[in-house]
């Protein structure tokens, strides 16, 4: 299902509220959406993620480096943004459906 403009503009705004604050980071381009394919980046490619909890269904994981696993759920029932950092070591996986926008370091 394709995702409005407002839809899209929301969690772009969400994203840049939390790296308002932060020092040497930007946002990815635009948002990546999960189309049951195993999306994923790894730090340090990618330092954090805002998750649009209410976009398709499934679930983002944040794993490896010997730190404790993060899910977030995403689909029926579940409602606004969620922000994670993706600490050294650690990877990004989308799985099934949701929706996401990576925060990039700064080159």
């Amino acid at each position: 299902m394709s995702r409005s403009e407002s839809t899209k503009q929301k969690l772009k705004e969400e994203a840049e509220s939390h790296i308002a604050t932060m020092d040497d980071v930007q946002l990815a381009p635009d948002e990546t959406t999960g189309t049951d394919d195993f999306k994923y980046e790894k730090y340090p490619n990618i330092c954090g993620v805002v998750v649009d909890r209410s976009s398709g269904s499934g679930w983002v994981q944040i794993s490896g480096g010997g730190k404790p696993t993060t899910k977030i759920t995403i689909g029926p029932g579940e409602y606004g943004f969620q922000f994670a950092a993706i600490p050294d070591g650690q990877s990004c996986m989308l799985y099934s459906c949701p929706t996401v926008w990576w925060i990039l370091p700064c080159s």
